[in-house]
């Protein structure tokens, strides 16, 4: 398990200085320091909650830091801020913003433990007018977000790129990383709809620990008569470790796993039936959406309860809190599930009492590297007994 010990100095306009660094505007420098932070991450290692509970307050801190910027440029996109991504997927200025942002946090709380995140900078490196103008607005946004309105201090284009870049951790099972996804869901950031800023921490091919940060989502309980979530800010954080429990607060919450904190439990007591258990999937502009199967499924097993359709990671949310009790999945077999897809999102389940697998009932295995090797899609669900009852069905429908 984990064990660090952390010592931490004040950073300009930042509370998440535990490194020493040099800062002038164009200039990152890293130097040495006595102050810096000595952490050990080992799976044979031993811990306690204290210091669990610490790890993931770091995290939470690197999730609401960018739900800021998350939040401020969301209605700000315009369709020149967009890369066509090889999925067809839009990246905006924000989703690269919000990579530099928790690198940069990770880095300062953590900066021996490698990051496994979805975007790379290779393509703002292309040399190209258009390239370097989009660098330049991310490390704009990313400063902003960062140090606010202390231009004394400035990551330069370069050292923004880097932090991007940190992502490049190719994962596996023989160390510990964290594995971001910055804008999870981006259609539904583009549409003004949910979206979930993915952070987890895996260690030795296992997700230990996870934070969704939802700015969309409402905190009260999402009502039984609709078929989507309105937006209300200022948002839900969700955050886990393995044997603590799941808990979620406000997203502006000072102490997300402390005081300010709800204990996410799923709904243990809910069946099939009329008026029971209610199914969530993707919208329907979603590749990894296949409503016909969701639907002969759902009448297999005898759910008359209208679905709920949430964007991102949020489902995950969602589930572990009662709002709805199954998160299905099913994508064309031709696309490879990534980890960070459901990294965060995993553990917010199995720490809520839930139960997430792939199709077959295989558990998600994260120590494969990038990608997620699955069979026939996920189900997640709030109960052992309505998921193997799920996994049945699926099993003699296919």
């Amino acid at each position: 398990m984990i064990s660090s010990v952390l010592t931490t100095t004040a950073a300009p306009s930042s509370s998440f200085s535990s490194t020493s660094f040099t800062r002038k505007r164009g200039i990152f420098r890293h130097s040495s320091s006595s102050s810096r932070v000595a952490s050990s991450f080992s799976a044979s290692s031993s811990t306690n909650a204290s210091s669990n509970t610490d790890i993931l307050q770091a995290m939470c801190e690197a999730v609401q830091l960018c739900s800021k910027l998350t939040s401020k440029t969301q209605k700000m996109l315009e369709s020149s801020d967009q890369v066509s991504k090889l999925d067809d997927s839009p990246v905006t200025v924000a989703d690269y913003a919000a990579q530099a942002v928790v690198s940069y946090v990770l880095e300062q709380k953590y900066p021996d433990v490698a990051l496994l995140a979805e975007e790379d900078a290779k393509v703002l490196r292309g040399g190209s007018e258009e390239t370097r103008g989009l660098l330049e607005k991310i490390t704009e946004i990313t400063n902003e977000c960062i140090f606010g309105d202390d231009v004394s201090v400035y990551l330069s284009r370069e050292e923004v790129a880097r932090l991007i870049d940190r992502g490049n951790h190719e994962g596996g099972s023989e160390s510990t990383f964290f594995v971001l996804d910055p804008i999870d869901g981006t259609k539904g950031f583009i549409n003004q709809r949910q979206y979930a800023i993915a952070l987890g921490l895996c260690e030795k091919g296992k997700i230990v620990g996870g934070v969704l940060g939802c700015p969309n989502m409402p905190m009260s309980k999402i009502p039984e008569d609709v078929d989507a979530l309105e937006t209300k800010k200022p948002g839900v954080i969700f955050a886990a470790y393995e044997n603590l429990g799941c808990k979620y607060a406000a997203m502006d919450a000072k102490e997300p796993v402390g005081k300010d904190s709800f204990t996410a439990t799923s709904d243990q007591l809910v069946k099939c039936g009329e008026d029971g258990a209610r199914y969530m999937e993707s919208w329907g502009d979603s590749i990894v959406a296949d409503h016909a199967f969701t639907n002969a499924l759902s009448e297999k097993v005898g759910i008359t309860r209208k679905a709920l359709r949430i964007d991102s990671q949020a489902k995950y949310g969602s589930l572990s809190r009662g709002d709805a009790h199954i998160y299905l999945r099913f994508p064309p077999k031709t696309y490879r599930e990534k980890v960070w897809d459901h990294a965060a999102g995993a553990i917010i389940i199995s720490e809520s009492g839930g139960v997430i697998s792939d199709a077959a009932g295989v558990p998600l295995e994260f120590g494969n590297g990038r990608f997620l090797d699955i069979n026939g899609g996920i189900v997640a669900s709030a109960t052992p007994e309505l998921h193997e009852q799920l996994l049945k069905a699926i099993a003699d429908l296919r």
